[in-house]
């Protein structure tokens, strides 16, 4: 049996593929068309958000038997594919929400205390202080959109702020959607991407947001219509967003969201720690082992 693990993962959790007698080639820079050349001699696939498990890379993968990503979202695995060859996928939920929640509170934070402007002034030898007076987060209303393990955790971070949060989700909400859009000070966006959330955050939503008002997604580019978010916070009439995602990545050199002062970018670091790369890691590889020994997987997608 042997595994390809084709993105950087936490190199240490390998130690237990060697003590199940199971090869590996830890190749994290192999490009797509290098993946579908080689493919065809592994058993097992182990990716993060970089690689692309495309239906050519599934048809080419003869021997494949399970396909693990480390991390919660598999919306760069062509599911159905891998459903019609009988591959199991497994991914890492949870792992990653610490850190991503952590990063959206952040992000929050530099965006009501400007210090995505602060730092840079002080950079270049200013000293702004009177032009960068900003908001407290206490007293401020947050919607989250989205109650999974990451939307659960910015709840409770916000909250020991001193934030009101309001909550939607499928299975539970505090409020109507477009009236949570209307009264909030920030949106935050946690949702998965799948058939029914992509394009979810429509320009009619977004219309909604007060002109106070900003918004974060640490989610998918593409939960968002990203084309009318950029108009409103490129017009003013909204006060900005702050984006973790997009609905292309990496972002292009020449996107216009490069360009605006009143959005805080950053390049998909949201589950970028070293504990959640750990604890992704280890459990994907765990699973991988059970599905190899014939045992079902623990965090098993299809």
């Amino acid at each position: 049996m042997k595994i390809l693990i084709s993105d950087k993962i936490n190199e240490t959790s390998l130690i237990k593929l060697k003590e199940n007698g199971i090869g590996y080639d830890y190749l994290p820079e192999i490009t797509p068309q290098e993946l579908i050349v080689s493919i065809q001699v592994y058993n097992g696939l182990i990716v993060r958000s970089r690689t692309k498990v495309t239906k050519e890379v599934i048809r080419k993968g003869n021997n494949l038997k399970v396909i693990g990503r480390v991390g919660s979202g598999v919306d760069n695995i062509d599911i159905m594919e891998a459903k019609k060859k009988n591959i199991l996928v497994v991914n890492s939920p949870g792992a990653n929400s610490q850190a991503v929640s952590e990063l959206t509170v952040a992000l929050i934070l530099s965006f009501l205390r400007k210090l995505d402007k602060a730092y840079p002034s002080m950079k270049n030898g200013l000293w702004l202080k009177k032009e960068l007076t900003g908001s407290e987060l206490c007293g401020k209303t947050v919607g989250i959109i989205g109650y999974g393990n990451i939307g659960k955790k910015v709840e409770k971070i916000l909250k020991a702020f001193g934030a009101e949060v309001l909550i939607y989700s499928r299975s539970y909400k505090t409020k109507e959607l477009q009236e949570i859009f209307q009264i909030s000070d920030i949106i935050t966006i946690h949702l998965p991407l799948n058939k029914d959330t992509k394009g979810f955050i429509s320009d009619e939503k977004l219309a909604g947001m007060k002109k106070t008002a900003f918004l974060v997604n640490t989610s998918r580019g593409e939960i968002i219509d990203e084309n009318a978010l950029l108009e409103m916070v490129s017009e003013g009439k909204i006060a900005g967003c702050a984006l973790d995602v997009y609905s292309k990545e990496p972002l292009p050199i020449e996107s216009p969201w490069r360009k605006l002062e009143n959005a805080i970018l950053t390049p998909h670091i949201g589950a970028s720690t070293k504990e959640a790369l750990k604890k992704g890691s280890i459990t994907v590889i765990e699973d991988i082992i059970k599905v190899i020994k014939g045992v079902r997987p623990v965090n098993q997608v299809l």
